[in-house]
């Protein structure tokens, strides 16, 4: 389109003159749409404007409600125009969209509502020029379906399939779930968006923080610097779930081919050396040194006893930026009976994080059988749930408290003189333990 005719496109917005391009079927020659009952179509090498905004559920300005379907073979679009500044479209759902591409004239920040194969997957540009379609189709084939002929188009855009495999510095997995193929000279903050079915949990490991925008360059996906949305384009605060990431800086969409989500490698915020876990007498110990910290924040002690659950016992203050060896120690007071796995959860100043590998420790019976110690009010045994007789003596000999069975609220000591006390625990294997208790008040 040329600048006089946008000029002329402009004008007559302005003077509340809706245009059609070129020719839109509509009513009984639509084809049928994906997940809707909508029934505009643009067929290829046609095009439909709309001058305001537009509401997929209303419908409106000529087009009914629901999807509206426009060609997307290369080289023979069918395009629906949004011109004007500042427009928006409102009611797009996975089951009323555009199947196809949408191209935006005009300033201000757009939402393009495009979709496909029963999934909205908008995107927002600036740019005045910028067109662009949305792909539910995996970049390795790059084939979606063709609703014009019930088939399905040819690899799109020109230049797919794109392989995932095909990965640039720093990106670690590349999303199979979609892609978009967004076009344009002029230079423009790129968000895309994402909801449940995009799997980003998946493709980060949970770590939002890796998310970044990639771009095909020809031969490769490329991380683009980019930042998650703190308030999606769309809606609501971004999580794992949903929201929306955005360039860090504008580019000229006709950069890539073709847009995906991917997940970065995150470098290890520390240098580690060593780790290990010992156990001692009622406590296991965990020592670990580093050689260089750059941007390290702290350490986040984790236990399991199956190496898939996984639960916090504890974190250790970083030392700060440092390039000299550097030792740390924590003491897990609590080890359970049986086989006890920890790792370190490194974490940065910006939130990222990485594990160290997994430290095996088995402990035979009850190392830690009780605490607090000492002990004010009740004398909590990790272990109950494996203990057959409990007692207490005095350091003369006498016993004072004695239990066939210990529940999860321990032991009550409130009506013992203070002093220091023998606990026996027997346990259901019928392995016998002891700890000195001190009863304070």
């Amino acid at each position: 389109m040329t600048n006089n005719f946008y000029e002329f496109l402009k004008l007559n917005s302005r003077q509340g003159l809706q245009i059609l391009t070129s020719v839109v079927l509509l009513g009984s020659y639509a084809h049928g749409q994906q997940g809707s009952q909508g029934n505009t179509t643009i067929f290829g090498g046609a095009q439909m404007s709309f001058f305001a905004n537009h509401d997929f559920v209303a419908g409106g300005g000529g087009a009914q409600p629901g999807v509206i379907l426009t060609e997307r073979q290369a080289g023979n679009f069918g395009i629906l125009n949004f011109v004007g500044d500042n427009l928006t479209s409102t009611g797009a759902s996975d089951a009323a969209y555009v199947d196809g591409y949408v191209r935006k004239y005009g300033s201000g920040q757009f939402v393009f509502p495009v979709g496909d194969n029963g999934s909205l997957g908008p995107f927002a540009a600036s740019g005045d020029g910028t067109m662009g379609a949305y792909f539910r189709a995996d970049p390795n084939t790059a084939v979606t379906s063709n609703l014009f002929t019930g088939s399905d188009y040819a690899a799109l855009p020109n230049g797919g399939p794109f392989p995932t495999s095909s990965m640039g510095t720093n990106v670690e997995v590349v999303s199979t779930v979609e892609y978009w193929d967004i076009d344009g000279a002029a230079a423009t903050p790129l968000t895309l968006t994402w909801d449940a079915s995009s799997a980003i949990a998946s493709l980060t490991g949970g770590q939002i923080s890796k998310l970044t925008i990639a771009g095909w360059d020809g031969t490769s996906w490329v991380a683009i610097p980019s930042r998650v949305d703190a308030a999606s384009v769309l809606g609501g605060n971004s999580d794992l779930n949903a929201g929306s990431i955005t360039t860090v800086s504008p580019l000229a969409p006709d950069t890539y081919t073709a847009y995906t989500f991917a997940s970065l490698v995150v470098p290890l915020p520390v240098t580690l050396t060593r780790f290990t876990a010992t156990a001692e007498t009622g406590t296991v110990l965990l020592s670990w040194s580093t050689t260089e910290e750059k941007g390290s924040d702290r350490f986040e002690i984790e236990r399991s006893n199956d190496g898939k659950v996984w639960a916090a016992i504890g974190s250790v203050a970083s030392r700060g930026e440092s390039k000299v060896l550097v030792d740390y120690q924590f003491t897990d007071v609590k080890p359970a009976a049986g086989t006890n796995l920890y790792r370190l959860r490194m974490v940065d100043t910006d939130g990222t994080y990485a594990f160290s590998s997994i430290r095996e420790v088995k402990i035979k019976g009850v190392m830690a059988i009780a605490y607090p110690n000492p002990v004010a009010e009740r004398l909590l045994i990790p272990a109950h749930g494996q203990v057959k007789q409990a007692t207490l003596t005095s350091l003369s000999g006498m016993r004072v408290l004695s239990r066939s069975s210990v529940s999860a609220d321990g032991l009550d000591v409130r009506g013992l003189a203070p002093g220091i006390y023998t606990l026996s625990l027997t346990l259901l294997d019928g392995t016998i333990s002891t700890q000195k208790v001190a009863v304070s008040r």
